[in-house]
């Protein structure tokens, strides 16, 4: 998820090329796999024209101002002017979050929500996903 959020924001300046932006994702530690699968999702979504991209700005009802943490809210809010997530993911991923416990929701508990609601997983296809390649004994080898 991190990995998209950088390719929105790089491409975000329109002199920079996917060249420049492929180079600079390689130095952060990221394989040419990895940014190769990020670009291409990325690059294929439908373009979104600016009047469209936070026209308005979602204000937090109370009760969720005291179940979500500001930073997650931030990096929500990030998502959507990014155009990674329009107005209906938004309200999905909020909806997803509030019930999770009696404690303010963390920004990695709205990443991983995120993921599923963009890349249309469910919460099981992420628990597979993540530890997929682990079996009963621990980690692969």
């Amino acid at each position: 998820m991190d990995l998209v959020v950088l390719v929105a924001e790089m491409s975000r300046g329109a002199d920079r090329r996917y060249v420049e932006i492929d180079k600079e994702l390689a130095r952060r530690g990221y394989s040419a796999d990895e940014i190769g699968h990020a670009v291409f999702w990325f690059s294929s979504r439908p373009a979104q024209r600016d009047g469209q991209r936070g026209r308005a700005t979602r204000v937090l009802s109370e009760f969720e101002r005291l179940s979500l943490s500001a930073d997650a809210y931030g990096y929500l809010f990030r998502l959507q002017n990014l155009g990674l997530v329009d107005a209906r993911q938004f309200e999905t991923i909020v909806a997803r979050a509030i019930p999770m416990g009696a404690d303010k929701v963390g920004i990695e508990d709205v990443k991983s929500i995120a993921y599923a609601v963009i890349f249309d997983k469910d919460p099981g296809d992420l628990e597979e996903d993540v530890f997929g390649g682990f079996d009963a004994d621990g980690p692969p080898v």
